[in-house]
């Protein structure tokens, strides 16, 4: 009796520590503002067209970064589960602009905005990932 509860008790145990380990943390930021509006408003300057096209490549930025981020959890490498407030590598944003966006109006800058993709999807996707391997909740 005494040997069947400490194996229960042991099993118990082995089966809920790696439930217990396995929230690598969140994206989510607790105040829920989007600080780094600031830093696509002081790259697009006065160009809300641009603006618009900065913070949607960010936004693929983000889902690529936390994607990065939920592998290496999965894997056991180093990760940082985190809000991305201040932590955007905007150089890497920027670049990823097609640079003639640059010297574009808003107004020339508006059927683009209108035609590229949404990222509902690929969200959806990396946000399952992430919880699959235990990185998020």
């Amino acid at each position: 009796m005494i040997r069947t509860t400490m194996t229960a008790a042991a099993t118990a145990l082995l089966l809920g520590t790696p439930m217990a380990h396995a929230i690598g943390g969140s994206f989510v930021c607790e105040n829920q503002l989007d600080m780094d509006q600031d830093e696509a408003r002081e790259i697009a300057g006065t160009n809300n067209g641009l603006y618009q096209i900065l913070m949607r490549y960010r936004e693929r930025w983000d889902l690529a970064h936390r994607r990065e981020q939920c592998e290496a959890y999965a894997e056991g490498r180093i990760y940082e589960i985190t809000c991305l407030n201040g932590r955007r590598d905007w150089d890497a944003i920027k670049a990823m602009v097609p640079e003639e966006y640059f010297g574009m109006s808003t107004m020339e800058l508006a059927p683009i905005f209108r035609e590229m993709p949404g990222i509902a999807e690929e969200a959806f996707e990396v946000t399952a990932y992430c919880r699959n391997v235990g990185a998020i909740e």
